[in-house]
């Protein structure tokens, strides 16, 4: 089991000194090439984030949109459509219990 783990270790270890060394001329190049894979970087990240704001704004606007829609219906049930008590006193209405318990 140490085997494994130090061989896990060490193996990208190597491997990074390896590349390390073959890329020795380049290695100036990619350090000061830094600053502008990080502005790009922010530039995608920004962009990113204004695209999730405005996606979440369309998405506010029709939800607010669809439950006017809803509202404007005025959808009504009888007092006969229930057959639960608690449904029948949530809808404003009275559960007869001396009878066959029933919504009135």
């Amino acid at each position: 089991m140490l085997t494994v783990g130090l061989l896990s270790l060490t193996i990208p270890v190597i491997a990074g000194v390896v590349y390390l060394l073959a890329q020795r001329d380049k290695l100036p190049k990619l350090i000061a090439d830094a600053r502008g894979i990080a502005l790009q970087t922010v530039i995608v990240t920004v962009v990113l984030i204004a695209i999730a704001g405005g996606v979440a704004a369309v998405l506010i606007a029709s939800g607010g949109d669809a439950i006017d829609e809803l509202e404007d219906q005025q959808i009504t049930r009888d007092a006969s459509d229930y057959s639960n008590e608690t449904i029948c006193v949530a809808a404003g209405h009275t559960w007869n219990t001396a009878g066959s318990g029933t919504c009135q």
